[in-house]
């Protein structure tokens, strides 16, 4: 700021030593205005603007003091030089303890003066800026708040947009999986319904297990599209009444790989090649069609292999009714760690999955 501009303001009862700061001051380009004291001081205070306080500090009615106290409570960048005798160099420091930026002795020497005005100014100009840079900061700050409230918002709708066409997406998928699992049984009439029971029965014990949403998703695909490979299946071994030949067994056990290599082929549904492939794998390693054994088996596999043994056994079929609750709970007790993982059938049976249908 330019010099001659500043506004300094001086307060003395003593009107020699205000002549002598105005003429020192006013020399050197500065605007100054003069009061002897007492109340009316606070009015001019508060009516002008000033750049820099100069004050007595011993002074009738209203001392130096009051006016420091005034000056810091009210314009709290504007600095304060206090005026003192050499009897009140005491004072002076205790002064500068309250607020203060410096003190000059009388009587009044110019360059001391000059060079005190000077170094406020200065201190008075850095704390204008700090507090410019401090609003500054608060409305930066504020308007980062706001962008990044806007910006949530946003976000939020697109979440909630994203959330909406997954669930449409996820329907869809579900629809065309059911349309393809179907398709599998209209091939293979001894397993009407059995997909969809399949469904049922896998996801409830997969919630029981643990499972997360994501892997409870897959494992729905999965329990409708295990048997998806029976679509490569002559009909007639698949509908076959009697015992099958060792040929005819062997060809239908493909259908676990037929189903894999569908499915390899369809982006996102690796997961549920992976799934769908082992789910005839036996716990202690004698199944297909890679003979895996224990955790080898990818857990919703096996989760899998429950559901279908108790499916299985548990429906009617052309060829004989399905078998009384307590034979089937025997048979999977007494297959647990040889066909089907221990673990899984006991939380199938103790969580009752069965009573789903």
């Amino acid at each position: 700021m330019d010099e001659q501009k500043r506004n300094i303001f001086i307060v003395d009862d003593e009107e020699p030593i205000r002549k002598v700061l105005n003429t020192h001051l006013a020399k050197e380009g500065y605007s100054v205005i003069q009061s002897s004291g007492g109340p009316s001081v606070f009015e001019m205070l508060k009516s002008n603007s000033f750049d820099l306080v100069i004050s007595d500090i011993r002074m009738p009615e209203v001392d130096g003091i009051k006016v420091l106290d005034f000056v810091k409570e009210s314009l709290g960048t504007v600095p304060v030089i206090m005026l003192t005798g050499l009897n009140d160099i005491s004072i002076a420091i205790d002064v500068m303890k309250k607020g203060a930026f410096d003190f000059i002795m009388k009587p009044v020497r110019k360059e001391d003066l000059m060079n005190v005005v000077r170094k406020a100014l200065v201190n008075r100009d850095l704390l204008v800026r700090n507090k410019e840079l401090e609003l500054e900061n608060r409305e930066y700050q504020l308007f980062l708040e706001q962008k990044v409230r806007e910006r949530t918002k946003e976000l939020n709708l697109k979440a909630m947009e994203l959330q909406k066409a997954y669930g449409i997406l996820k329907s869809m998928n579900i629809q065309f999986i059911n349309v393809l699992a179907e398709t599998i049984e209209a091939k293979d009439r001894h397993t009407r319904g059995h997909c969809n029971r399949m469904r049922q029965l896998c996801v409830e014990l997969g919630t029981l297990a643990g499972l997360t949403p994501e892997e409870l998703e897959m494992i729905e695909y999965a329990s409708l599209l295990h048997d998806l490979g029976k679509i490569g299946i002559n009909e007639a071994v698949l509908n076959k009444e009697g015992p099958l030949t060792e040929e005819e067994c062997r060809h239908i056990k493909e259908h676990t790989l037929i189903g894999e290599k569908i499915l390899n082929g369809v982006p996102l549904m690796e997961p549920v090649a992976r799934i769908i492939v082992a789910h005839h794998e036996n716990f202690n390693g004698t199944g297909y069609p890679r003979n895996l054994k224990g955790s080898d088996i990818p857990f919703a596999a096996r989760i899998i292999s429950v559901a279908d043994l108790y499916d299985a056994m548990s429906s009617d079929r052309p060829y004989r009714k399905g078998l009384p609750l307590e034979v089937v709970m025997e048979e999977m007790r007494r297959v647990a760690g040889t066909q089907l993982d221990p673990g899984l059938v006991s939380l199938f049976i103790e969580g009752k999955v069965y009573r789903l249908e």
